[in-house]
């Protein structure tokens, strides 16, 4: 238990690392923000989901209370955190076209529910044309979102499978 609880916190303390590089380095934000998720699909590859949603809330409470730029926990909170929960109970169909409609399904719900979050925090201040020129290229803006998504879940596939492959081996001595 111990070893566990150790692991999960130096993860979860990296995760936040990487939530505070993406608030104040310009050039590697998106970068930084997907390698967030990462650590908690270590965690979940690990010890399993209930864990892994042990380090998604630990890391949104304390990112709330330590991050500066909040724009950057949100995205943490609504899109990347609770994903490798959601990808490791998707992918135990093992039907690729259902696995794939289903994640495609759950992140729109979840840019639905993005889009009224930041509605509400951040439109009264932000400028109308800026508003204006996103809300009349929405469609667009939602098919990009949609790429990057399938981009990221790839990569996070790719990188969970490393992980397995080579990486979990050498953590555990070999064994």
């Amino acid at each position: 238990m111990a070893k566990k609880m150790a692991f999960s916190s130096i993860l979860m303390a990296l995760a936040i690392v990487c939530l505070f590089g993406a608030s104040i380095v310009p050039t590697a934000r998106i970068s930084m923000l997907a390698l967030t998720s990462v650590f908690g699909a270590i965690t979940v590859a690990e010890y399993g989901p209930k864990y892994g949603l042990i380090h998604y809330l630990g890391v949104s409470i304390l990112s709330l209370l330590l991050i500066p730029k909040k724009l950057l926990v949100i995205i943490y909170i609504v899109f990347l955190g609770y994903y490798p929960i959601v990808k490791m109970f998707i992918e135990r169909l093992d039907r690729r076209a259902a696995e794939w409609l289903i994640k495609i399904i759950v992140f729109n719900l979840f840019l639905v529910i993005g889009y009224i979050v930041f509605k509400a925090l951040f439109l009264p201040s932000m400028e109308s044309a800026v508003v204006m020129l996103v809300l009349k290229y929405l469609p667009w803006v939602i098919l990009a979102s949609e790429a990057v998504f399938v981009i990221y879940d790839y990569v996070l596939s790719y990188i969970i499978t490393y992980y397995y492959k080579i990486l979990q081996i050498k953590i555990n001595g070999g064994k």
